[in-house]
């Protein structure tokens, strides 16, 4: 029971959730994937490894197909080489499971999420529309959702259209487990 609830308020918290906060809960998400992935290696738990990695490479391939190309051609650019060199890591690490390509990715979504938290703390992004939350991924087995009080938000991004969060699967759970 707790985890449809659980489950039917991060699905609330991510339809109303502002675009800079989509971008930062799908920067989370796929760090915790290659995360997973890294561990289920280590455990010899290949088809675990793969998993977490499809889904780290969705979650990335929907932050490079949201950027706003006419909002900001330039921007958009700079921003595509970035995701595209993430894509690219995780690809050719998944293909040999070279741990240096997934520890690349990591540093430039670590960056990347450092950069998405400071803007949401500067303009106010909540998700939800009335409160701060982040996704705390101190362990491995499912994201906490930690809410702060409500904030207002005070930007709209030309950068990032609304990534498309698909539907929850049948098991209750979200496809990129946010």
């Amino acid at each position: 029971m707790q985890s449809i609830a659980r489950q039917n308020y991060l699905q609330a918290e991510v339809q109303t959730a502002t675009p800079q906060k989509l971008q930062l809960m799908l920067i989370e998400a796929a760090i915790k994937n290659v995360h997973r992935t890294k561990t289920a290696w280590e455990d010899e738990r290949f088809e675990a490894g793969f998993d977490s990695l499809t889904l780290a490479q969705d979650i990335v391939a929907e932050i490079l197909s949201s950027l706003d190309k006419e909002g900001s051609p330039e921007l958009a650019g700079k921003m595509a080489s970035i995701y595209v060199f993430i894509f690219r890591c995780l690809s050719e690490g998944g293909m040999t499971h070279d741990q240096q390509k997934m520890d690349d990715a990591l540093r430039v979504l670590n960056s990347e999420r450092e950069t998405w938290r400071l803007v949401c703390e500067k303009f106010g992004a909540s998700v939800g529309g009335g409160s701060s939350a982040r996704l705390d991924l101190s362990t491995d087995s499912q994201a906490k959702v930690l809410v702060s009080s409500p904030k207002p938000s005070g930007i709209s991004t030309a950068t990032f259209g609304r990534p498309k969060i698909p539907p929850s699967s049948s098991n209750g759970g979200s496809s990129w487990d946010v």
